[in-house]
């Protein structure tokens, strides 16, 4: 057998070299791959968790625009049975209405999935850029319509409790509140809680007084009118979040985001 030439041997150590570094870096081309992948994959999982998580406030906001829409409806009602002559049913009815005035919405929305998303870099990771931002951006259209209601509540407690607890008892209205606690704003989740039944009261009421008040019905007003701001803000947060979760959808479902 003929000794292996010199250029042979050299181009055998370099061939077997090559295969080394390629083999080297296959291994760290499948690492990097599989690394990738799991990130997708941990990724996904999250944003997943933020598409249900805007599934419950799209419930809530259509809660809420359907509240609002009952505050305003409720006052022409109120302002109509007031000026009526009062049978015992139109009484319980202005109680009623009195009671559903009073107890402005509130959305209470989570955002734990989204804020846990977002920690984990899992929002900024993604390549749609604008769906991204809108993400992001989710919490401050709430905060937009929570700022509406809790104005309303504010003038609410602060002010025509006031009004109203100064003009007449409200000892029927509390008395309603008390047998029925709400969950208003968290789409009917809410604690364990025991009815309470309110004390005895001698005291009667002429709702017809509250009438005759000027600055009691410009109160009522006042809660239609802010009513009417909510729902405006509530359609305009569940149309942006129709889209935006739409789009979250169909990227989660692809599994590229």
């Amino acid at each position: 057998m003929k000794p292996e030439s010199r250029s042979s041997h050299w181009r055998r150590t370099a061939a077997e070299g090559a295969a080394i570094i390629i083999s080297i870096l296959l291994a760290f081309w499948i690492d990097a791959w599989w690394e990738d992948r799991q990130q997708t994959q941990s990724d996904i999982a999250h944003l997943q968790g933020v598409l249900k998580e805007f599934q419950f406030h799209k419930v809530l906001l259509a809660e809420a625009m359907e509240s609002h829409r009952t505050t305003v409806d409720t006052g022409y009602e109120l302002f109509a049975l007031l000026e009526a002559e009062q049978s015992p049913e139109q009484r319980t009815r202005i109680v009623e209405a009195i009671n559903l005035m009073l107890n402005f919405y509130r959305i209470n929305a989570p955002f734990g999935s989204l804020q846990t998303a977002i920690s984990s870099g899992a929002i900024a990771r993604m390549t749609d850029v604008g769906l991204a931002s809108e993400i992001a951006s989710w919490p401050t259209t709430i905060d937009d319509l929570l700022e509406e209601q809790d104005n309303a509540g504010a003038t609410i407690i602060l002010e025509h409790y006031a009004r109203l607890g100064q003009k007449i008892s409200l000892h029927e209205v509390y008395a309603l509140r008390f047998a029925n606690p709400t969950g208003r704003g968290t789409a009917g989740v809410i604690d364990e809680v025991a009815n309470i039944k309110a004390p005895e009261s001698h005291l009667t009421v002429d709702y017809k007084d509250i009438y005759d008040d000027h600055e009691i019905r410009n109160g009522f007003l006042l809660i239609m009118m802010f009513g009417q701001a909510a729902l405006g803000e509530a359609t305009l947060a569940d149309q942006k979040l129709e889209g935006l979760t739409e789009r979250l959808e169909q990227c989660v479902k692809l599994g590229r985001c």
